[in-house]
């Protein structure tokens, strides 16, 4: 009488806003025994087995313990499902730190909830009579409910990040929840086959048993066949969705490497007697004689191609300017509404592939800075100048900086080092430090030419320092290193002044 109370009282207040029926939900809630998660096994229920009256009962007793076995073998520690449940998490995780409220990230939470339930229900369950047969059978019908709820999630969060992936923002992340969502929607439909299989076998044990003296609260609604009781939700969700390639041929764009794309070259790895000399002459492009003379070009202006801020572009650029390190600047990425009208006539596929890739090198920039041998004020002043530079390349693919009123780059090439915080050195080792310091800082304010004399000139020493390291003249190679570095800091100085 109690639950029936609440059951009006619940009734009263939500139910009538739906348009259903008092005995309609009545029934709903009282008679839907798979829908029970209350519901008790009867654990102490057992029943008396004699050799004369149950004989082929006990003569099949090893064929449905083996049953139960393979039963129990569906869903053990090391089905896929489990590693897929940890990637679903780690991918949900790193999408709410992003974008905490968007509506891709709850109906990636559904699939994890649909998950977590069935972890919950693994346990397997021994019993002797016909009740708790019945109840293994109540369990794994709700099972079954359950993973054609999974299903359906799992089509409709493919389906929306899908629709996603197409405006082109948070590419990886997007893919990955992708990937993930379509490998759990196929473990799902191969689970759901096993369990029709299962259901269908316990039940032929199901009249072989003696009845308990456990009763149910309602009667039970125990199908003969588990896939035809489900048929009208399962139908549609075991079949494969069709998608035409025309829909997905954007993903090719971000998939295939485009000719513009730069790769980074690490100095060190290239080989210093390596060969520049072409043999073969069909290698070169040489230019045909037909060619169209086009004239001289002329460099222009840049107040002639300068480009004129709305007030909201201007706004993004402070922003980006205010930006005190590589952690702030991210959030100003994360958070940029690409589909407002001054981002979206500026922002391409390629320009975001190109951003993204910009903040994916100035991270391992930042990790390779705090993790050298350097002194905490060289390391921050160095981190400093790597985040300034990242931003003026962000500015520059969004397409707020090149007009003649900003000063960006003066403001991110008078945040290099100074000189007197470097001193001649008189190892190799220390040389090498010494070099790869200087060329993040030639880089950083963007002295590319200076890069290159940089490198030339450390790649001709450092031949002629293994040479005299190799022939036993060691005093000489170590007065060569201190020369070499105070080389190194006196071009510099001329460069900085």
């Amino acid at each position: 009488m109690a639950t029936l109370l609440i059951f009006k009282i619940l009734f009263r207040r939500k139910v009538n806003k739906y348009y259903l029926s008092f005995e309609c939900c009545f029934s709903i809630f009282l008679f839907n025994m798979w829908n029970n998660l209350n519901l008790q096994c009867p654990v102490k229920d057992v029943c008396e087995y004699t050799i004369d009256d149950d004989k082929e009962l006990i003569d099949n007793l090893p064929e449905f313990i083996s049953l139960l076995t393979s039963s129990a073998e569906i869903l053990t520690q090391d089905h896929p499902i489990w590693t897929e449940i940890k990637v679903l998490q780690n991918v949900q995780m790193k999408y709410k730190r992003i974008l905490h409220c968007d509506k891709c990230l709850q109906l990636l939470q559904r699939v994890t909830t649909c998950l977590r339930k069935m972890k919950a229900n693994s346990s397997s369950v021994l019993f002797p009579s016909s009740q708790q047969l019945e109840y293994v059978l109540l369990r794994t019908q709700s099972a079954a409910k359950l993973i054609c709820e999974g299903l359906h999630y799992s089509r409709e969060t493919f389906c929306y990040l899908i629709q996603r992936l197409k405006v082109g923002h948070l590419i990886l992340n997007l893919i990955m929840a992708t990937s993930v969502t379509a490998r759990v929607n196929i473990l799902f439909k191969s689970i759901l086959v096993q369990i029709f299989d299962i259901y269908r076998k316990l039940y032929s044990w199901n009249q072989r048993f003696k009845k308990g003296s456990t009763e149910w609260p309602s009667p039970l609604e125990l199908p003969d066949d588990l896939e035809t009781w489900l048929k009208p939700e399962v139908s549609e969700l075991l079949k494969p969705k069709l998608v035409s390639h025309d829909p997905l041929k954007f993903l090719s764009s971000f998939l295939k490497k485009t000719e513009d794309e730069t790769e980074i070259i690490d100095v060190e790895a290239i080989d210093e007697n390596e060969s520049m000399v072409i043999d073969d002459q069909s290698q070169v492009n040489l230019p045909n004689q037909n060619d169209i003379d086009l004239g001289e070009v002329i460099p222009r202006a840049q107040e002639e191609y300068g480009v004129q801020l709305t007030e909201s572009q201007n706004i993004l650029l402070e922003k980006i300017k205010r930006a005190k390190n590589f952690k702030s600047l991210k959030v100003i990425w994360d958070n940029l509404d690409i589909s407002s009208e001054a981002i979206l006539q500026l922002l391409t596929p390629h320009k975001i592939r190109q951003i993204d890739k910009i903040f994916l090198q100035a991270k391992n920039k930042i990790k390779n800075l705090k993790q050298s041998n350097q002194t905490t004020g060289v390391r921050r002043k160095q981190v400093i100048s790597v985040t300034k530079l990242t931003g003026i390349k962000f500015a520059k693919q969004l397409g707020l900086v090149g007009t003649k009123s900003q000063n960006f780059d003066d403001e991110a090439n008078s945040s290099h080092l100074q000189i007197g915080e470097l001193k001649p050195v008189k190892t190799f080792k220390k040389l090498k430090q010494l070099y790869n310091t200087l060329y993040h800082i030639l880089q950083s304010s963007q002295q590319y030419k200076n890069c290159d004399k940089l490198k030339k000139l450390f790649r001709s020493r450092k031949g002629d320092i293994k040479l005299l390291i190799q022939s036993g003249e060691k005093v000489t190679a170590k007065k060569l290193i201190f020369c070499t570095s105070k080389v190194f800091l006196t071009r510099f100085q001329q460069h900085e002044c």
